[in-house]
């Protein structure tokens, strides 16, 4: 029982480490492309210009997010009061068998 707990903190703990290190790698990224973005930009146009294109930029970037995570799902919740019987019914047994058995015959 206890080494189920065990495996399970390890497994969300390094799934928050890796997460951690990939959004601090991608601010880095993101930071070096901004300062390359910005030399270009300059360059080529004003750094009046430059200013208002990127932060265009990131505001679009921000605005499609929000958006995205406000939007909802089309799935259906299922609903909390019904419950899924602890066994299938003898009928849905007996079909489920046979489709693994039809699978294990076309494998050979």
């Amino acid at each position: 029982m206890f080494d189920l707990i065990e495996k399970k903190a390890k497994a969300v703990a390094r799934s928050i480490v890796l997460s951690s290190v990939g959004g601090l790698s991608l601010a880095v990224g993101m930071a070096f492309l901004t300062v390359a973005a910005w030399i270009f930009l300059t360059a080529v146009a004003t750094p009046l210009t430059a200013a208002l294109v990127i932060g265009g930029v990131y505001t679009g970037l921000g605005l499609i997010m929000i958006g995205l995570s406000s939007a909802r799902s089309t799935k259906s919740v299922p609903d909390a009061r019904v419950h899924a019987p602890s066994e299938a019914p003898p009928l849905m047994q007996a079909f489920l068998h046979g489709m693994q058995a039809g699978a294990n015959a076309q494998r050979r």
